[in-house]
């Protein structure tokens, strides 16, 4: 029988980050019902969607032939990962609008079919719809500028 390794191999992962979050939320916060939400009660939902994704990945690699995992791009690894860490570590000091600004461009920047021009139009279209909607419609309170621009 013909199995596909990329996704057996991505089914496995996404059950297993899904199983990791909700058995944590299950184990550590209230559930609570449908009516009446406790803070785990999402966290689970979530992860057990996670687990049903991770599930029909890996059964859709049953019967299929695989292909070649081919070369991994070192660039665009670099380039997400320092995107993430980059956020974590300026979110609070320049503020939301320009973190999240660096990190969408950096990101964007990971693939080489982007160019610079639209890698900056993609940037500032996540970064209006993302402040729009956290800050504007959920009223989140991020500041939109940090302490290192005032």
């Amino acid at each position: 029988m013909a199995i596909n390794l990329k996704d057996l191999a991505a089914g496995f992962i996404f059950v297993a980050i899904g199983a990791f979050f909700a058995g944590d939320a299950l184990l550590t916060l209230r559930l609570g019902s449908t009516l009446n939400m406790g803070p785990g009660y999402f966290p689970v939902l979530l992860g057990a969607l996670l687990i049903a994704f991770g599930v029909a990945i890996a059964l859709s690699g049953l019967g299929r032939k695989g292909e070649p995992f081919g070369p991994v791009s070192l660039r665009g690894f670099g380039l997400v990962m320092a995107a993430i860490v980059f956020f974590g570590l300026t979110v609070r000091g320049l503020g939301f609008v320009p973190a999240l600004f660096g990190t969408v461009l950096m990101s964007s920047l990971a693939s080489r079919q982007v160019s610079l021009k639209l890698a900056i139009l993609v940037s500032v279209g996540l970064t209006t719809f993302a402040t729009l909607v956290f800050v504007g419609a959920l009223g989140l309170p991020y500041p939109l500028l940090g302490h290192w621009l005032s």
